[in-house]
């Protein structure tokens, strides 16, 4: 009799866990049959994903899709200001080169020399190195980790297991998890989905991972209005010396970590005889890189490799070049590779 009490017991407790469990089981259906984040299975095209993806695995993704049927020798690398730099802008001023972004947002120096060690080890040939950097990516000597930072396995050597894991996880955050489902079910695009869903359609090539920034249609559209319209993106109230027209410049960055990653990447490049090209990028604040960090770079990859369009000058002053504080333009990318290349 008293076996038979513990058994419905256990049967009943059982009944009780499997019903709180089934919200749980649901959603991880959710996720393994929708693969939001496009990491489960390999996808023939990265570029019309409704869901921010892990910029850094995509376009790798994308050109290992392409390697084989384009042979890619010239790669644009750093943080989203790449967005600047078109791939077939860039071909322009290269000897039959052929040009693949592979960036990431919010890119660090750990994370450029790991992937360039992936494509040497991959027996990629490096021709060209088009490295777009500043203040904030030349600090970083260290590789994120989160969901939407990490690199792919083949690049990082992590484990697949811990790589699935992290996107995984993310996806039970409420932060992803509620726009998410929201979008998935009523098909529209809400202000409080801003960092995790798409609001646009394509906004990469799928090949070149080009970026395809609908503020050109809205420029295109607006005209002057677009810049009127978007003034608060370009504010920044909590500095009375922003963009004051004063000389002004940030602490050092480069320290000993940071060094000996921008000396790896050059070995790299003296190993495949890359032509390398340093930019760093015309900051709409308007504060110089600090010239010791200038001057380490330029000791690194040679002085007439470097070039540096930080702080006030003819690029920063015009509003025109800008989406907005954090961005610049293709037609501003257009006219610094013309600096960096028309002395040659």
């Amino acid at each position: 009799m008293k076996k038979n009490s513990e058994q419905s017991a256990a049967l009943r407790f059982a009944m009780k866990l499997f019903i709180l469990l089934i919200p749980f089981i649901a959603l991880l259906a959710v996720y393994f049959l929708n693969d939001p984040f496009m990491v489960l299975k390999r996808y023939e095209r990265y570029d019309k994903s409704p869901v921010l993806l892990n910029e850094g695995y995509a376009g790798w993704q994308m050109y290992m899709n392409n390697r084989d049927s384009i042979t890619f020798d010239s790669f644009i690398m750093g943080n989203s200001c790449t967005m600047a730099y078109q791939c077939h802008e860039w071909e322009k001023y290269l000897d039959g080169g052929r040009a693949v972004r592979l960036f990431g947002n919010d890119e660090s120096l750990a994370a450029i020399c790991r992937k360039l060690q992936a494509l040497d080890e991959n027996g990629a040939e490096i021709k060209n190195l088009l490295l777009i950097l500043d203040k904030e990516s030349l600090s970083k000597d260290q590789i994120q980790n989160s969901y939407n930072y990490v690199l792919p396995p083949a690049v990082s050597g992590m484990s697949n297991f811990s790589f699935q894991e992290k996107f995984c996880q993310a996806f039970f955050f409420p932060g992803f998890l509620f726009p998410y489902l929201d979008y998935k079910m009523f098909h529209q695009y809400r202000p409080y989905m801003k960092g995790v869903i798409n609001p646009y359609d394509a906004i990469k090539d799928p090949v070149t991972n080009d970026a395809i920034n609908p503020r050109e249609k809205m420029i295109q559209d607006e005209g002057e209005q677009y810049w009127e319209t978007h003034k608060k993106e370009f504010q920044k109230t909590s500095d009375s010396n922003y963009r004051n027209g004063k000389y002004r410049e940030d602490a050092q960055v480069l320290w000993k970590a940071q060094t000996a990653l921008l000396q790896k990447i050059e070995c790299i490049c003296q190993l495949h005889k890359t032509s390398v090209k340093v930019i760093i990028s015309p900051n709409y604040n308007q504060i110089n890189i600090n010239p010791a960090d200038i001057e380490i770079l330029k000791n690194i990859f040679k002085e007439k490799n470097v070039f540096d369009f930080s702080g006030v000058n003819e690029y920063t002053n015009d509003i025109h070049n800008y989406y907005e504080k954090g961005h610049y333009r293709p037609i501003l990318g257009a006219q610094l590779l013309q600096k960096v290349y028309g002395g040659q």
